[in-house]
């Protein structure tokens, strides 16, 4: 018995001897091939991000010269009424980043004075920049944000490091961040290194440099264009020490800066050189070719064309003391040498708001083929969205960001050119309005008139 029960467990023992090390080296490898598949999917998500990562830091990265919204802050320092040209200049470059598609959110107004309003003022609620008077700057949707006596340097520097009192409301703030491209433009009577507020105040140089300094440190800006647009202009960005800021001044130290020419009617200069033959060039700018398509030649060779033509360079080279009668020169002492030159710098960049996006691979998230059924049982107008949706989804390229509300704009504004120029029978068109409503006045008043004065002969 003993033999007879302890062979059959000798036996099972063998066997488990043999069947133990492939049972095991079976569940060795199963728990092999589940960690690979567990973590294989891992490694590929984290190493997507990474990729996702680096591309999304390389495109935001200031070393491209990229941005991904634009922000203007334009200054008139100038009160009293022999300063008109001045709230002039910066209306019309409030006019042309308009145009050109930044909205009213993305832009502060600051006048000193309300000239439109000016008694003195021989078209009360209009101011134009050229003699044409073809455009009224003024225009019917203009937003001021900051009004009379409340343009100080204290609020400008406000508006520049964002340091507000509670309560300010948004309209008057500059929410900027570190991919914002800025427009800062100032326009009155300055000397070396300082301009004058009202002929009360002065701001220096120092005091932009350092809120300049402050804003590149709390990350309010990408890139900054500073343009100073007095007498001795150039010294008022003397002292900046800010990477990544072009600064240009309508003239150099011991140079004043001078206007383009009289309206008789109004009975002063209308705008400045400097302005005049800057919107003189900005007439040319067309930012639906700042496309960069890599699939169509075509519009590659026009947007290449047009960048040569419109960039920062270009518009530079066109301020000649020719033209200017002064020195307009670009000082890039803080825009550094690892940055982008001049010519590959688009005007759009700062005057517009085409910036550059990164676009997703994925569709709007619907396909006709999928749902029919979906698809007719919506209205005629909405197949036509969706239709209209679908047609744009394969079209849209990467390269480039719609401008928003730019057609508006084309439509709402007219081009810069009529504010220097204007066109001849929209000015014979608005005088010969005034006549007749002069006529009709007199028509009106004279019976009235003619009546007052047999009453008042009666009475002596």
């Amino acid at each position: 018995p003993a033999h007879t029960h302890g062979a059959p467990r000798d036996a099972m023992a063998a066997t488990r001897a043999r069947s133990g090390p492939r049972v095991h080296g079976y569940m060795h490898a199963m728990v092999v091939l589940l960690i690979i598949g567990l973590c294989g999917p891992v490694r590929t998500a984290h190493a997507v991000s990474v990729s996702a990562t680096d591309a999304a830091t390389g495109f935001l990265s200031n070393e491209n010269g990229t941005h991904t919204n634009n922000w203007a802050i334009l200054v008139d320092t100038s009160r009293y009424w022999f300063n008109y040209r001045h709230v002039a200049n910066t209306l019309s470059f409030y006019r042309t980043v308009k145009r050109l598609g930044i909205p009213d959110e993305r832009i502060v107004l600051m006048l000193a004075d309300d000239f439109a309003c000016s008694p003195r003022n021989s078209f009360p609620g209009e101011i134009y920049g050229s003699k044409s008077r073809a455009v009224n700057l003024y225009g019917d949707d203009i937003e001021v944000d900051y009004r009379g006596y409340e343009v100080t340097p204290e609020n400008l520097l406000r508006v520049l490091t964002d340091r507000h009192p509670a309560g300010t409301p948004r309209s008057k703030r500059a929410i900027t961040d570190e991919n914002s491209n800025v427009l800062l433009y100032l326009t009155g009577h300055g000397g070396d290194e300082f301009l004058k507020f009202q002929d009360q105040h002065e701001i220096l140089s120092k005091d932009l440099a350092d809120a300049l300094y402050q804003m590149k440190k709390k990350k309010r800006y990408n890139e900054l264009l500073f343009i100073a647009e007095t007498c001795q202009a150039s010294t008022l960005a003397a002292q900046f020490y800010s990477p990544d800021v072009i600064a240009i001044g309508s003239s150099e130290k011991g140079e004043n800066s001078l206007s383009h020419h009289n309206d008789e009617t109004i009975g002063l200069s209308v705008i400045d050189r400097f302005t005049f033959f800057t919107l003189e060039f900005m007439e040319k700018i067309d930012p639906r070719l700042d496309a960069d398509d890599s699939n169509a030649a075509g519009n590659r060779t026009a947007a290449g064309s047009q960048l040569k033509e419109t960039s920062v360079d270009a518009w530079f080279k066109t301020l000649t003391h020719q033209k200017v009668r002064s020195h307009a020169k670009a000082q890039l002492k803080n825009w550094g040498s690892n940055k982008r030159k001049l010519g590959d710098v688009k005007v759009t960049d700062f005057f517009g708001a085409a910036a550059r996006v990164a676009l997703a691979e994925d569709k709007y998230g619907f396909s006709f083929a999928d749902s029919p059924a979906s698809v007719s049982d919506k209205t005629t107008e909405q197949r036509r969205s969706l239709s209209l949706a679908a047609a744009e989804n394969t079209a849209i390229k990467v390269g480039r960001a719609c401008v928003v509300g730019y057609q508006n704009a084309i439509q709402r504004y007219r081009p810069v050119g009529e504010v220097l120029s204007g066109d001849s029978g929209v000015g014979a068109r608005h005088k010969k309005g005034g006549k007749i409503v002069a006529k009709i006045g007199c028509a009106f008043f004279a019976p009235v008139v003619f009546a007052a004065s047999r009453m008042y002969k009666g009475k002596r």
